[in-house]
């Protein structure tokens, strides 16, 4: 069971792009779909500019979860009618879930770019630990997804670590001047430099970042305030809940961070552009809060497949409204019912809610005494659940290992 090459990739891809343009488009959409001709953001006439995060989308489980992960999307963007972008920050689909077949991720990510397409939105995406595990690597990923008119996302450098390390201008039509940058990190799948635990952004990935934003600032005579955007979160979230007020919660099996601390926190503060901060990974948790002077926030899990999240949750997406003079952000959780949260819960540091560090690195317990995350138990789980993809999925491993 191998990942398909790019010559077979490129082949499927026509013929799906060209059999969903052609018949689905004009099934669920109507004959007169609009077509976008602008891939350049720009702030609108009030000079706002609206993202909406989907996380953790996780199709591939089971039919019936991705329909209602569908829904959720469907329900956040009619919710959302002025939106301007959709970010996914990573796990939008469950490569453990692979059955070994060709053509499957694509026929997922058919399925789950659906609903921007039929809210003629445009989005961009940064990879997360669990997308590149079925039959398509990281790179073969973004070039499926670049096929999509909609889609802005990029491969990033091919000399550096990750394949989703890009960037996006939003200008303001008033001045004709960029007033925002949106950074995209690739934070890989797990062990940071051979080190147990979660990926990373690596330092030749912060190298490229320092390259850009300095270069951003001579050719803009100024910092240009920018906003980032990556799936496993640094080990700076972790420190914020367990030192400094938040609003919203944690109920995961703690903060599963970085395994090395990189890093990318300094490089942030060092160049002096990056002032919010938001990822995805940690499906229980959605808290928000100011790290020394920069804004680091969870998005609200979005799919049904994977865990979570927490009983008494609603399924949607963290909404960022952005004001481009003076510079500002706003931001508020959007829910699958088209409701939003009221008022965030408020948390306060308290010693025994404390975490000693990431999860599933070396020494780690959790608050309960768990030393195993949610998300490995869960895999793990589903596929002892399911012993014919448990094989496929234990002989995929071993060939990526082996390439490594």
């Amino acid at each position: 069971m191998n990942k398909i090459n790019n010559n077979t990739v490129i082949f499927i891809i026509l013929i799906l792009t060209i059999f969903y343009e052609s018949v689905l488009s004009k099934v669920i959409f109507g004959p007169s779909t609009p077509q976008p001709i602008q891939k350049d953001l720009e702030f609108n006439s009030n000079g706002k500019f609206k993202i909406i995060q989907f996380t953790d989308l996780h199709y591939g489980e089971a039919d019936y979860k991705d329909d209602l992960s569908n829904q959720v999307q469907n329900g956040v963007l009619t919710a959302e009618p002025d939106g301007d972008l959709v970010v996914m920050t990573g796990d939008s689909v469950s490569g453990y879930a692979w059955n070994g077949t060709e053509g499957w991720f694509i026929e997922k990510w058919i399925h789950l770019v659906e609903p921007m397409i039929k809210h003629n939105i445009r989005w961009a995406f940064t990879l997360g630990n669990h997308d590149d595990e079925a039959d398509l690597d990281r790179v073969q990923i973004v070039e499926l997804d670049n096929t999509f008119n909609l889609s802005l996302t990029q491969r990033g450098p091919s000399d550096i670590r990750g394949a989703t390390n890009y960037y996006l201008p939003i200008t303001d039509p008033s001045s004709g001047e960029v007033a925002t940058i949106l950074y995209f990190f690739d934070s890989g799948d797990d062990n940071c430099q051979g080190v147990e635990g979660w990926g990373c952004v690596y330092p030749d990935q912060i190298e490229w970042y320092r390259t850009v934003s300095m270069g951003l600032r001579e050719k803009y005579g100024r910092v240009v305030p920018a906003i980032a955007f990556m799936h496993i979160p640094i080990p700076e979230y972790m420190d914020m809940w367990n030192f400094y007020p938040v609003n919203g919660s944690l109920y995961d099996t703690g903060v599963c961070c970085f395994s090395v601390n990189t890093g990318l926190f300094a490089a942030f503060k060092e160049m002096g552009d990056i002032i919010s901060m938001h990822c995805g990974h940690d499906h229980d948790n959605d808290f928000i809060g100011e790290y020394n002077g920069v804004q680091l926030g969870y998005g609200r899990k979005s799919g049904y497949g994977g865990y979570g999240p927490p009983t008494g949750w609603k399924h949607g997406a963290r909404v960022l409204e952005i004001t481009a003079n003076p510079f500002s952000i706003s931001t508020y959780l959007r829910f699958d019912d088209g409701s939003t949260e009221v008022t965030p819960s408020y948390h306060l540091p308290q010693a025994k809610e404390q975490y000693n560090t990431c999860c599933d690195t070396y020494g780690f317990v959790n608050v309960t005494g768990n030393s195993y995350s949610n998300c490995k138990l869960y895999e793990e789980n589903f596929l002892s659940e399911n012993p014919f993809l448990f094989e496929i999925n234990q002989n995929h491993h071993k060939k990526i290992n082996n390439k490594k």
